[in-house]
């Protein structure tokens, strides 16, 4: 846990690249982390991309603001693993509990199906989004743990994205293979509001 309070601490000192690096690094020696490892490698291809932007005067703070949280949930997750020895658990299923929800060391009997698909991440938007198994997708209060339907996952007609979160009024973002959300800006340009966690 000593590691990831310097990566937080790195954050805070506005390190991100260095808190990146830090993380990346931690991360690879962690049996069962290659979802969050992975979550972590798109957080420094999204840093590396706001650079570039900031550099041509493009870059916004909502985009390192959504990096900032990205990360300092990685590393939440990671102490969350550690502090509770899901890590056999985790490395089998590939499951990352919603926030504070009942932990089981094995499915309880009569679970059959998980509980969720997937997480999306939004840029600046603390907020925790999952994917069920019937396809809606959840918004959860992480004082009450009680969820709200605010989005489908319907299938894309454009083999360019996986699927499409579709909302009741008919606004959607697409998802591409690799996990990426898109929306499109006010000048009709195709821009990242966050990623896709698969479980």
């Amino acid at each position: 846990m000593a590691d990831t309070k310097r990566i937080r601490e790195l954050i805070g000192e506005n390190e991100i690249e260095q808190a990146i690096q830090m993380l990346i690094a931690h991360l690879e020696h962690i049996p069962g982390s290659g979802d969050l490892f992975d979550s972590a490698i798109l957080q420094k291809s999204r840093w590396v991309e706001y650079k570039r932007k900031n550099i041509s005067g493009l870059g916004e703070d909502k985009e390192i603001n959504g990096i900032r949280a990205a990360l300092l949930n990685i590393s939440r997750e990671v102490d969350n693993r550690a502090e509770h020895g899901h890590k056999s658990h985790v490395a089998d299923t590939g499951y990352s509990p919603p926030p504070k929800p009942p932990q089981f060391d094995s499915p309880p009997p009569a679970q059959t199906q998980p509980q969720y698909l997937a997480r999306c991440f939004f840029n600046a938007d603390p907020n925790s989004y999952f994917v069920t198994p019937a396809n809606q997708i959840v918004m959860v209060n992480p004082l009450t743990n009680f969820s709200t339907v605010v989005a489908n996952r319907v299938a894309s007609v454009n083999p360019n994205f996986a699927w499409v979160y579709l909302f009741p009024n008919g606004f959607f973002y697409n998802v591409d293979h690799a996990g990426a959300i898109w929306g499109v800006n006010a000048f009709g340009m195709p821009v990242q509001m966050g990623y896709v966690q698969y479980f």
